[in-house]
């Protein structure tokens, strides 16, 4: 029978299971030591992956400057700036703008085949902007691309406004407060005048047109005559166009129109050999050529007859020059009778023009029409 072996202690083992346990017990100390920073590493690292995921840095991107979008802020980052002319403003464009974000609801879409780089924005579904990002040369410290914005387009909306005004050359006319410059002159030297020539002190009745585009709202248009007085205009819906016309004086007409009158008849007469020329001198300036040439008369377009009369005289269209000068057309029929034959009809139809001298107004220039 085979003898037992008893037990034998040895020191070589006990301490390779202290040094076991020891080694054992640090690994579990390290563990439990780095528990804490592994998780929070790991809590940091999930964070900030998330973070800079590009969805969510577009996101920022998005929230910082369309949540709560500011008309002028993005006006002043964007590329181009809106488009507007005089009367216009830059305040102007600014509320145009503004007037499509006030009050919308903001959100964003990327726009295809652009890797998620360029995203457009809308205010309730209609596009107003739209943003790009670029990566920065650096990256987080987990490797990850960081996003910035690179540029933002946005989408203003066109003036397509327009005007046109028709108003005398001498005139002023004013856009909402602001004079049409001269830059916006289209046409000029329109003529409805059938004068061929006006005497020193007078002007031919000329026009011209300006026309305004690309504005955001039509404007309240004013015209001034040449003595700061404001004018009726016309619209013309069909065409566009504000128009006003020289205005005669109802002043001078009022004033004048006995004396003119009495003047082209008695000029009348004494051109039918049916006066002398003291008859008309006092309505001439006598030192000037008409006056000259009333009174040389030859008297040699005399119609024979032995009596005369005058009816429908009338005078109209006093215009006001200034300085002193005026003009206006008188017209009356001019009978001349003969007995025993037909009445003969001379109608008159004449343009005085008249300045002072020597305190009243006198006949400087005539024109026949």
């Amino acid at each position: 029978m085979k003898k037992e072996r008893a037990f034998k202690f040895r020191w070589t083992s006990l301490l390779f299971y202290i040094a076991l346990c020891a080694i054992i017990t640090a690994g579990l100390t390290a563990i439990i030591a780095l528990q804490k920073p592994i998780k929070e590493w790991l809590a940091d690292f999930e964070s900030t992956y998330e973070e800079y995921k590009p969805k969510n840095q577009i996101q920022r991107i998005f929230d910082e400057y369309f949540a709560q979008p500011d008309a002028e802020t993005l006006i002043a980052l964007a590329e181009d700036k809106p488009e507007y002319h005089v009367p216009d403003t830059y305040e102007d464009a600014v509320e145009k703008y503004a007037a499509k974000l006030r009050g919308k609801t903001m959100s964003y879409g990327y726009l295809a085949g652009t890797d998620q780089k360029v995203i457009n924005v809308k205010a309730d579904g209609a596009l107003v902007a739209r943003f790009f990002v670029r990566e920065k040369e650096e990256k987080n410290k987990y490797d990850q691309p960081i996003y910035e914005l690179d540029k933002i387009v946005l989408f203003y909306e066109k003036p397509l406004d327009s005007i046109n005004v028709l108003f005398p050359e001498r005139y002023k006319a004013y856009a909402d407060g602001v004079e049409i410059a001269e830059e916006y002159v289209t046409a000029s030297g329109i003529k409805e005048d059938e004068r061929e020539a006006v005497p020193e002190g007078a002007f031919l009745f000329t026009y011209k047109v300006c026309s305004m585009t690309g504005l955001y709202k039509t404007p309240k248009i004013k015209v001034l005559d040449d003595k700061g007085n404001e004018v009726q205009l016309e619209f013309d819906e069909e065409k566009n166009l504000y128009s006003c016309k020289y205005e005669y004086s109802e002043e001078l007409k009022e004033q004048f129109s006995d004396y003119v009158i009495e003047a082209a008849t008695k000029y009348a007469i004494y051109m039918q050999n049916d006066s002398d020329f003291a008859y008309v001198k006092k309505y001439f300036d006598p030192d000037t050529v008409l006056y000259d040439d009333v009174r040389k008369n030859p008297g040699i377009f005399v119609w024979e007859h032995d009596g005369y009369r005058v009816e429908n005289a009338e005078a109209s269209e006093f215009f006001d020059y200034g300085n002193g000068v005026f003009s206006c057309r008188v017209k009356f029929d001019h009978y001349l009778t003969k007995s025993g034959k037909e009445d003969y009809l001379d109608r008159c139809d004449v343009t005085w023009y008249l300045h002072k001298a020597d305190d009243e107004y006198k006949i400087y220039y005539m024109q026949s029409h």
